[in-house]
């Protein structure tokens, strides 16, 4: 089963299931059990519905349970699991690659010059330091592997990234990524490494404070990233503008988990790792994959309904007195920010 059914499988309502699951069922226990979903799910639609009807007048109310049932509707729970999934597989032979070709590097760098550059300490850097150490063979072993593994990983979480979109925007579901989609979830990737190392180097050198003010220009800097990858996703207008909404989420939650991971976490893994080994490191690894999986998922669901229900801020901002001439004299203003 490739990626497209598996997302397809994940958005499909309880109604499609239950009659698979009725037939393939023995026990009257569980064949009931699968009917009062289908039948709590249905209700709650159905209530749902009826609020946003009596709610309509009301924009914040109205926008509030339309984002809540378009979330529901593109199964934002399940998809974003599968984006946390993804985004683990995609982050795992990525650092074999780096750790690998760090090794290359031994003639002209120390670790020590690694990590302190990077900001690193603690378990990260003695990985570095080992990785610096490793015989040719293995490095060879690491990059190589590293590297097939990244570029599949990466095809996958691209196609998941594709499904979903088209899920959010209620368009025909496609699995197919491009190269250049697959070009921008390296890019995003990378940003987040590089904005990690900035925020650990000011930490280092200019104290907390600082280091929690640049979090707040690593917001910008994931919003800008993130908005540039939706703008290559499947989606109803091609205006940029419409994905301003997800993109402050997004940017929010990732500058917010970093913040967490890099301001609060070191000292308390530290003491968690000494009791419960590397449990306590993967349980806030796979966490941290889930809140951002969900995040994306749920930006997507909020630019959607947003547009639907409001348009985008180009069309506001194209629409003031002085600015509005500009659409009119230009055929490339009027394609890319999608004005009639």
């Amino acid at each position: 089963m490739d990626d497209g059914d598996q997302v397809d499988d994940a958005a499909a309502t309880v109604d499609d299931v239950a009659p698979i699951a009725d037939a393939a069922l023995s026990g009257g226990g569980l064949r009931a059990l699968v009917e009062r979903s289908r039948e709590r799910f249905a209700d709650e639609q159905s209530r749902v519905n009826e609020l946003i009807e009596k709610h309509h007048d009301r924009p914040l109310i109205d926008v509030g349970l339309r984002i809540y049932e378009r979330d529901r509707e593109a199964a934002g729970t399940i998809v974003g699991s599968a984006l946390a999934f993804r985004l683990f597989l995609f982050f795992v032979p990525l650092t074999l690659f780096v750790v690998g070709a760090l090794g290359f590097l031994t003639q002209w760098i120390e670790a020590d010059d690694v990590n302190d550059a990077a900001g690193l300490g603690g378990t990260i850097a003695a990985q570095i330091n080992t990785a610096l150490s490793q015989p040719d063979s293995t490095r060879w072993i690491a990059t190589l592997v590293g590297l097939i593994g990244t570029a599949w990983a990466g095809r996958s979480l691209s196609k998941v990234m594709m499904s979903a979109s088209c899920l959010s925007w209620r368009l025909p579901v496609t699995t197919k990524a491009s190269v250049r989609v697959i070009g921008a979830v390296v890019g995003l990737v990378a940003t987040i490494v590089i904005v990690a190392t900035v925020v650990n180097l000011f930490r280092r050198d200019h104290g907390l404070a600082i280091a929690g003010v640049s979090i707040l220009a690593a917001v910008a800097v994931y919003g800008i990233a993130w908005m540039v990858m939706s703008m290559l996703l499947p989606r109803a207008t091609r205006d940029p503008g419409a994905l301003l909404p997800g993109a402050v989420v997004v940017g929010a939650v990732l500058a917010g988990m970093q913040a967490v991971a890099q301001l609060y976490l070191p000292d308390k893994l530290e003491r968690a790792s000494a009791l419960y080994g590397a449990l306590a490191t993967t349980l806030v690894t796979l966490g941290t994959f889930f809140l951002v999986g969900r995040a994306m998922v749920f930006g997507m669901s909020l630019d959607a309904v947003i547009y639907e229900r409001f348009g985008s801020i180009s069309q506001f901002v194209f629409g003031l007195p002085l600015v509005r001439v500009l659409p009119r004299k230009s055929e490339w203003i009027r394609n890319f920010f999608d004005l009639e």
